[in-house]
């Protein structure tokens, strides 16, 4: 009777600090995550590199002629957001960036988060004319805005802080 008793005690003991490493594992999601890639070459990577691959295919797709893929190269950002705020609605993605040719020149891209979505994906990109006269970018930063409250936010490595 005893080792039936221990036994299930065992049991119980794993089971328990398995559903304390699992649920201290899921954590909440960040707000905002943002994915870069950069187009560099119109020349597809070979298959050694599957996932640039993979990433060049799907930025040029559709791209036929050599001036339609020279216009496609430059810089993505996938921004994707999850805040439970947003289904209220009236907030915002800003991306502020910083390209080669216009020095300490912030620019920006706006996009206006449809209501009641409480999590999405938005897509900025610097390609064709603006990648070529402005060069690559330097420095970004992505903000979360509801009103004038930033929300959210996440920044590259170079971004100076209180720009």
């Amino acid at each position: 009777m005893l080792s039936v008793f221990t036994n299930s005690l065992a049991k119980y003991s794993l089971l328990s600090v398995l559903t304390v490493i699992l649920v201290s594992c899921g954590g909440t999601p960040e707000p905002i995550k943002v994915r870069q890639f950069h187009l560099r070459d119109t020349q597809i990577a070979n298959q050694e590199a599957q996932m640039i691959r993979g990433e060049q295919l799907y930025r040029l797709n559709n791209a036929v002629t050599h001036k339609q893929r020279i216009e496609r190269l430059g810089s993505y950002y996938t921004i994707s957001w999850n805040v439970p705020q947003a289904a209220a609605g009236g907030m915002k993605v800003i991306f502020e960036y910083q390209q080669a040719a216009s020095a300490s020149k912030v620019l920006s891209m706006t996009r206006n988060l449809p209501a009641g979505q409480t999590k999405g994906v938005i897509e900025f990109n610097i390609i064709g004319n603006a990648y070529r006269v402005g060069g690559g970018v330097l420095a970004w930063r992505a903000l979360l805005v509801r009103g004038e409250e930033i929300v959210a936010s996440k920044q590259s490595y170079l971004w100076v802080t209180g720009r």
